[in-house]
């Protein structure tokens, strides 16, 4: 017995240290991504800016515009909030999330522990620390269901300890997770209800805790029922996940109902579409394939979560890495554990801890080297977590922002940050702020504005640039009347409202005095050349204004009539339309080896056109010959 006792401490401290290091390490990972600005969704700072709001006491939700009554029901974002006016909230959100994953990896070890013995417990808690889904998922964003995985471990580790008070608890926590998890609640209760009935029929306690599980299935579809009949009709947003997620079937939770129940045929039809019939191998092969197979009854309370993925059309949600199947995963690596040690009693009594191994460890394993998302995978996406152009031109445009607001503050005690719009990847990094909304457009009205251009890059010197989707939306506002760029790096535009286009250190670099519009070659009514000059491998042009050009006019320099190099005039930071006759224009353009020498050789020509790709008008040249000043 002491040799027993003193293998299961072995086997916690062995499997306390496992969980540490995975913890600690999806959490670097997260911090890592967070930190260069690699995140690609904006669910980081969506809820930040909930759990910021909720600690102090507001509960209107900027970036979707919504009560949080209308959103999910999160209530643990309260506490965390709390923690975040001390600590940080972004650092708390992901701290919580990757200890909340790192801690569910003990009471399933117990569940397999008191089958199978103390291998079992390091094998299954590590099996759920390789599972693929969650490297991908911890170390991506922060979501509230993502947590839930830890109460609802503990809710599986209770019915099989029989202990209905335990059961209790985990309930609420979960429900303080997410609102919608009621359904796995309520299955989970029930289940044990029956549990506790066939379990307990000698004993005199057997009806209170029949009635504990009952109620908590009941308490669980009384609050869903809330959410979904009161709460979110008053309080939900324009456009949100239900449209995201139901949309061709409804846009309230009883119109996406009466529809399917009304249309079973085009239900059927989406349900046997391709992706869909192969979801079942997407969830089961991690934990052996058949093994839960064998103790079906856990896969019940993950029955809720897998349908609602697969009756939704949103597209990445059958995917392995995406959180909408996490909280189904402590139920499925259950019922994977009682099946191994059903599949074990068949064996002789010395083989049951080693089929443990290969049974439910081993494909976690080969799972997490195939699809994991960590350094041990194959999949590791490595860019996802060092700094680059983007991290440093990001870091740039959102120190400017706070500095702006630190010198607005101090002249002003009791101000609030200034309010902002931006791309997904600088959100959360400006959430804990009123007012924080996604990359225009449309114009919210915001005191900074930032634009993404890295798409420039992806087009650089062609004429295609003037044509994608992007382009014109960034002409638009950079002639939007109230907005003047402050700050530009090669990946990024800051406009602060009020602020004159043509004033400040931006503008500098471009507007540097006035000449005689009459003075130089035209290239079009509202431009002329007055030099050319190489400065190493950059192309200095001296322009002069005519009078304001249209906003979607480029250059397009080389040699030969029809030069083929197409680039913004100056860097594509101010608008053309800006200008003013008799401006002095600077417009510097880098070029690559090859073309210098053939510019040195054989000349340089400038033309300009339009989005269209036609010259301003027919009379203009397709290009001119502009000899370079030594």
């Amino acid at each position: 017995m002491a040799a027993e006792r003193e293998l299961d401490r072995r086997a916690r401290r062995v499997l306390g240290a496992l969980a540490l290091v995975a913890g600690v390490g999806l959490f670097v990972l997260s911090w890592q991504r967070y930190a260069t600005f690699h995140n690609r969704t904006f669910d980081l700072a969506f809820y930040t800016r909930i759990a910021w709001g909720l600690a102090r006491f507001d509960p209107n939700e900027s970036i979707v515009g919504a009560h949080v009554a209308g959103l999910h029901l999160s209530l643990v974002l309260l506490p965390l909030g709390w923690l975040g006016a001390i600590f940080g909230t972004v650092p708390v959100l992901l701290a919580a999330q990757a200890a909340a994953y790192a801690a569910t990896a003990f009471p399933l070890a117990r569940l397999a522990g008191r089958r199978l013995g103390p291998l079992a417990y390091v094998c299954a808690g590590l099996a759920w620390l390789l599972h693929p889904n969650l490297g991908h998922v911890v170390a991506y964003e922060f979501h509230p269901g993502t947590l839930a995985v830890l109460p609802l471990a503990w809710l599986i580790d209770a019915v099989d300890r029989r202990d209905a008070r335990a059961l209790l608890g985990c309930v609420a926590a979960t429900l303080a997770c997410r609102e919608d998890l009621a359904t796995v609640t309520a299955v989970a209760s029930l289940l044990a209800a029956v549990s506790f009935w066939r379990a307990d029929r000698a004993s005199h306690e057997r009806g209170v805790r029949v009635r504990v599980a009952v109620g908590a299935a009941a308490a669980s579809i009384a609050y869903l029922l809330l959410f979904l009949l009161v709460l979110h009709p008053m309080h939900a947003p324009r456009v949100g996940s239900l449209q995201l997620h139901f949309g061709q079937w409804g846009q309230s939770f009883p119109a996406v109902a009466r529809y399917l129940l009304a249309h079973p045929a085009a239900l059927f039809a989406h349900l046997t579409a391709p992706s869909r019939l192969l979801y079942a191998l997407t969830v089961l092969a991690p934990v052996g394939l058949v093994l839960p197979l064998l103790a079906p009854r856990w896969l019940l309370p993950a029955l809720p979560v897998l349908a609602v993925n697969l009756v939704s059309h949103f597209p990445t949600t059958l995917d392995l890495p995406s959180h909408y199947l996490t909280p189904a995963l402590p139920f499925v690596l259950a019922a994977a554990i009682e099946g191994a040690s059903r599949l074990a009693l068949r064996l002789r009594e010395t083989r049951r801890a080693p089929l443990m191994s290969a049974a439910v460890l081993v494909p976690a394993l080969i799972a997490h080297v195939i699809a994991g998302g960590t350094p041990l995978s194959r999949d590791f996406p490595v860019s996802a977590f060092v700094r680059d152009t983007f991290t440093r031109d990001a870091a740039q445009i959102v120190a400017q922002i706070e500095a702006l607001d630190r010198v607005a503050i101090d002249g002003a005690p009791g101000a609030a940050p200034s309010s902002v719009q931006g791309p997904d990847a600088l959100l959360p990094h400006l959430a804990e702020r009123k007012k924080v909304h996604r990359g225009p457009p449309p114009d919210r009205g915001d005191d900074f504005v930032v634009l993404d251009v890295r798409y420039r890059a992806r087009f650089r010197h062609q004429e295609a640039l003037v044509r994608t989707d992007e382009e014109p939306i960034i002409r638009d506002w950079l002639v939007r009347p109230g907005y003047g760029v402050i700050a530009a790096t090669p990946s990024l535009l800051l406009l602060k409202h009020g602020a004159d286009p043509r004033q400040g250190a931006v503008a500098r670099r471009y507007l540097i005095g006035t000449a005689d519009p009459n003075v130089g070659t035209q290239l079009t009514a509202c431009l002329a050349v007055r030099s050319a000059r190489l400065r190493g491998d950059t192309l200095v042009l001296d322009l002069v204004a005519g009078g304001g050009c249209p906003r979607d006019l480029v250059l397009r320099l080389g040699v030969g009539w029809r030069a083929r190099r197409v680039d913004p005039l100056m860097d594509g930071v101010l608008s053309p339309a800006h200008l003013r006759r008799g401006d002095r224009v600077r417009s510097e353009h880098e070029l690559e080896p090859g073309l210098r020498q053939l510019i040195v050789e054989r000349g340089l020509r400038l033309g300009v056109l339009r989005q269209s790709g036609a010259r301003p008008e027919p009379t203009d040249p397709m290009s001119v010959g502009v000899p370079l000043e030594r």
